[in-house]
């Protein structure tokens, strides 16, 4: 079986959706009898080319002009060059390609790119899986072309994967013919749950926290939307045992904006000794999880939230603003932890507290019914058996 992967973004350029896609079908490729090419898109290296990357080759188009730096007439006008510079470089990719060779497309995010080889698949007769990773207001895109996409996913040959139960909600609303929700799956080879003495001598490696402390993490890029700001308000309603580990990619413009606020107000409220900042991506993120006390997720708006999923697999107690369908529906109150639904320091510090009281034997009974749903070894027979069934 041949697959041609599709992907708004793809490593190293950091999205969760591309990080995942990579991760499945390298695993898929070593458990099954398939191969697949990869096709993605860019918003921060603005040119086309072809590269390797973890011995995957990745055939990369991108529109050579930034649209967030425009506005008005000039972004409208930009905007339709880069459909049609997507469309017709994907196009040519197909073309090289041969159609004949694949067996089917699984794509995930949004694009012109997966708009069009959408279409070109469907013309071809050929099965297709989307991908849904985002919250979003209608499963289709180009939202413009809703209708006709809508025809497109009642073929019985398609599947649309829902990552969340919010967006399978959605999905039933616009009347998707094959639905498959299920999380984000969870490597149980890194996520699991560690004694205390295996817990500290992570932190004495990775950290200058004491084993004394009580050590938060937060691991998001920094998108305005995954507000590491607000945790340093919280920070500050908290002893000063309380200590904070606060990770992620910074990689365009509003990134280094973001992180920059972060470094100000620490420095404002006096929290630099409590506080470990970093902007990079981390190939162990699941060490920091396992060093840490409590898990913070204070993100505004995501369709699913996977590291919510990886901190409790991992028996660590999980904050999170709470989101209809995915983190309240993925966190039990006073059992993985707490789903919180204002923005309030004072609560998310008692909160906070409240999470540290709740019984290992608890999140540990928690944390391996997590793992048995979200594991990759069940996951992955799944996708491969869906797989086999539509093509």
């Amino acid at each position: 079986m041949k697959v041609l992967l599709v992907s708004s973004k793809y490593l190293p350029e950091y999205s969760g959706s591309g990080f995942r896609a990579h991760n499945l079908y390298k695993r898929l490729s070593r458990k099954f009898d398939i191969e697949y090419d990869v096709l993605c898109n860019s918003l921060i290296n603005k040119k086309n080319e072809i590269y390797e990357y973890d011995g995957v080759e990745v055939n990369k188009i991108s529109y050579p002009i930034e649209l967030e730096r425009l506005n008005g007439f000039k972004k409208k006008f930009q905007v339709i060059l880069s459909m049609i510079y997507e469309c017709y470089y994907s196009y040519k990719f197909i073309k090289n390609k041969n159609i004949k060779n694949y067996d089917l497309i699984h794509t995930f995010g949004n694009s012109w790119s997966i708009a069009f080889l959408t279409y070109y698949f469907y013309l071809k007769k050929k099965p297709i899986i989307r991908e849904l990773v985002n919250n979003m207001s209608t499963p289709y895109y180009p939202i413009q072309f809703e209708k006709f996409f809508r025809n497109i996913f009642q073929t019985n040959n398609t599947i649309m994967i829902a990552i969340s139960k919010k967006l399978q909600e959605l999905c039933i609303t616009h009347k998707v013919k094959n639905i498959w929700m299920r999380p984000n799956p969870i490597n149980e080879n890194k996520f699991y749950i560690v004694d205390k003495i295996e817990k500290l001598k992570l932190r004495n490696i990775l950290t200058n926290f004491s084993n004394d402390d009580i050590v938060m993490t937060h691991i998001a890029s920094f998108m305005k939307q995954k507000n590491h700001i607000f945790l340093l308000d919280v920070l500050k309603k908290l002893p000063e045992k309380y200590k904070l580990y606060l990770g992620g990619t910074v990689e365009n413009d509003e990134h280094k904006v973001n992180f920059e606020r972060v470094q100000k107000k620490i420095n404002e409220l006096e929290l630099k000794d409590r506080v470990v900042l970093t902007k990079k991506f981390l190939e162990n993120m699941d060490e920091y999880i396992k060093l840490s006390d409590v898990f913070l997720f204070p993100t505004w708006n995501e369709a699913l939230g996977t590291p919510v999923l990886e901190a409790q697999a991992c028996g660590v107690p999980v904050v999170a603003n709470s989101m209809k369908g995915s983190t309240d529906y993925w966190i039990k109150n006073n059992i993985g932890g707490f789903a919180i639904e204002k923005f309030d320091d004072q609560i998310w510090a008692e909160k906070i507290k409240l999470a540290l009281k709740i019984p290992n034997e608890t999140l540990r009974d928690n944390g391996l019914k997590i793992s048995k749903i979200a594991s990759t070894k069940n996951i992955d027979a799944e996708y491969f058996k869906r797989l086999q069934a539509i093509t």
